[in-house]
Order: C-alpha cells, then sequence, then structure tokens
C-alpha cells in the first residue's frame, strides 16, 4: 500500500506525534510511506530519524496553488496505481481537494482526515467542496464527532468514522506492574503547564488534604508567568513543600512508575486525553474529570475515578479515596492496565486504522 501524509505544523506537539507512530507502524507492516511538509527541521528530524520518505511543500492558506499541483505531479509519478493520502486539517484536505482533478483517472486516490479536535463543522459552500473530497474522516472521540456533527455538517455520514487515539510503548515499558502505595503516596500530573489543565485546581486540592503523607509530582513546561502564579498559589495553600517541580520529563513512563496515582484535572473538553491512558498502561489508577472524551476511556470506580472538572474539594475527596485504600488502588490499577490492552493499545488503533484504509480501496 502507498501511504501519503501531509503534515504542515512548525511545532511538534500530539498531532505530529500521531503521524509519527502511523507511519513507522506502516512501514514496519510493509507499506511505502512518504510524508510531505514544510520543510522545519523541528518537524523534519522526527520522521527523518525514523528513516521515513520526506518531500517538500508549501502546504500553504487557500492562496498556495504550488501544492496540489506539486502533489499532483507526484502521485501520477508513483508506480502504485492505489495511493491513500492521509491529513491532520482541513487545511491540508483542501490541498488534496484541489489535487485530485489534476490526477485523472489514472490512479486511485483516497483522501482519509483524522480530526483532533472538538470543534463543530462548517456549511459554507467552501467547505462542501472540502468534504466531498473528503473519503474518510476519522475522530478520535464520539464526542468529536458530536460536536463536528451539531452544526449538520454537509457531510455524507458514510464517510465518518472514530478510532479512538492511542499511545506507542517502549519496550521496557510494556508489562507494567500494579503497585500498592508508597509512603508518602506519590501522585503525578505530567503534562504542558496551561490554565486550561487545571493544574490550579489540584493544587488547591491539595489544601485539603493536609492530614495525609502525600507528595505530588508536576512534570511539564510552560510559560514562565503561568507557572510562577502556581508557585504563588501552592504558597498561599500552604502546599509548597508537598510539591516537587520537576519541569519537562524525556521519559514519561518511567515517571509515571514512580508514582501511585495519575492526576489529569483538566477544566477543558479534551478531545480525547492521552495522559489518561499513559497512566493506565503503566497500571496505575487515574483521576480525571468527566468533562471531555474522558468517559469513553474510563469507566467511573472501575479502571479510574471521573470526577466534575474546576472543583478542589471534589478533587480532594477522589484523591483520599484512592490514597487511603491500597486494594482499590491496586484493583483500579489492574483493570486500568486491562482495558488499556484490549481497547486502546497501538496494535488495536493500527488495525482500526489499516481496516479503513483497505474499506476505501476495496470500495
Amino acid at each position: 500500500m502507498r501511504i501519503i501524509h501531509l503534515v504542515r505544523s512548525k511545532n511538534w506537539g500530539g498531532g505530529e506525534q500521531y503521524a509519527l507512530d502511523l507511519c513507522r507502524a506502516s512501514v514496519k507492516d510493509e507499506n511505502k510511506v512518504t510524508v510531505i511538509s514544510r520543510g522545519i527541521p523541528l518537524v523534519d528530524n522526527h520522521f527523518q530519524i525514523s528513516g521515513i520518505e520526506m518531500k517538500k511543500m508549501p502546504l500553504g492558506g487557500i492562496l498556495d496553488f504550488v501544492s496540489p499541483f506539486k502533489l499532483a505531479r507526484l502521485i501520477r509519478s508513483l508506480e502504485e496505481k492505489e495511493v491513500i493520502i492521509h491529513v491532520h486539517n482541513f487545511k491540508d484536505a483542501e490541498i488534496v481537494a484541489r489535487a485530485k482533478p489534476l490526477i485523472g483517472n489514472s490512479k486511485i486516490v483516497k483522501l482519509v482526515v483524522t480530526r483532533h479536535l472538538v470543534i463543530r463543522g462548517k456549511r459554507s459552500a467552501r467547505w462542501k467542496s472540502i468534504f466531498n473530497a473528503i473519503d474518510r474522516l476519522i475522530f478520535v472521540s464520539e464526542l468529536a464527532k458530536r460536536e463536528f456533527l451539531s452544526t449538520n455538517p454537509p457531510i455524507d455520514g458514510g464517510k465518518l468514522a472514530v478510532v479512538h487515539n492511542s499511545i506507542t510503548i517502549p519496550g521496557q515499558y510494556e508489562n507494567a506492574q500494579p503497585c500498592g502505595l508508597q509512603t508518602p503516596v506519590i501522585l503525578l500530573y505530567i503534562g504542558r503547564i496551561s490554565p486550561e489543565k487545571g493544574i490550579d485546581v489540584l493544587i488547591q486540592a491539595m489544601s485539603g488534604l493536609a492530614d495525609l503523607p502525600l507528595k505530588l509530582i508536576i512534570a511539564g513546561a510552560g510559560p514562565k508567568e503561568y507557572t510562577d502564579r502556581l508557585y504563588r498559589l501552592a504558597e498561599e495553600n500552604g502546599v509548597r513543600e508537598k510539591i516537587e517541580w520537576r519541569g519537562f520529563v524525556e521519559d514519561r513512563f518511567k515517571i509515571i512508575r514512580e508514582s501511585d496515582i495519575c492526576v489529569v484535572p483538566s477544566t477543558t473538553r479534551e478531545s480525547f486525553g492521552l495522559t489518561v491512558i499513559e497512566g493506565m498502561s503503566q497500571a496505575r489508577p487515574v483521576i480525571t474529570t468527566d468533562n471531555g472524551a474522558q468517559p469513553e476511556i474510563i469507566r467511573d470506580g472501575t479502571t479510574g475515578i471521573l470526577i466534575r472538572p474546576g472543583e478542589p474539594e471534589l478533587l480532594s475527596t477522589a484523591i483520599r479515596k484512592l490514597a487511603t485504600d491500597p486494594d482499590l488502588c491496586l484493583r483500579i490499577g489492574e483493570e486500568a492496565m486491562k482495558s488499556f490492552k484490549e481497547r486502546f493499545s497501538y496494535p488495536v488503533f493500527y488495525r482500526k486504522i489499516k481496516n479503513n484504509y483497505i474499506s476505501l480501496l476495496q470500495s
């Protein structure tokens, strides 16, 4: 199978990692893979290190007339008659839509779009044209799909699919073991340091747990102004001595294994929540909010704990429940790991994506 990914970003983030992991899996599955980017070293180096073939195009906006012609020429030059083009935003989908008529009937070209965001669909004539060119629109959660469809956008419902997101696990972390509780109990927040992540709520929740032997590790990077604000909040709540600020951590799974409980207190609606399944993959109970796609991932009280966002008292109660009950922690950790393997592991994810590719080429 010949697969082409368009990756326009100038920065590295979750969407780019999604594309890289998928490229690696596709190459391992003996497919021919090409990535078209804007030639940004920060992005390209990740793919080049993995041996992925790279091509450079402008990948500009609506006035980019060069990329559709270059893309059409590239596809016409390929030996394969059937080509999957996988993009990760609608701007790149528009480039493919404009390239398709230039390719002609010499190739079977199928356009796949992964929708990573929780945003309503558009309804203008321009968007109708883009949607007509899309052969499969894959959402990373049912929430993302529902929000997109809430405006009744002009797209054939038969083109829509949901494939829950996933992560690749380094070999040394594949066989996690559920654990009891350390003394002190180690809580972990890992992720971007920004207001929508609810770290301020977590710090306030810690103030209601002064009687328990707890330590909170906050691992991640963010703007200095906001980080300083969180330092002050910790001081004001009398919990600064109970918090360890690790900054950006390269080995996420190592620090997860050092912890007892993972906390993901997002106050915004997450389109999926990779940090949640990272904790689950390492058999750690996860406390998270219920305002995004997290209820699609976690069964409350069984594979994790769900709470309403923005309420420190509820978060304190959930932490206390786990931090004082080693058996409950062990049981939820075991069920979380089992659920991850059955529903969210990368082989499960890749099989679903591959089946979407195959079904398109056979239609």
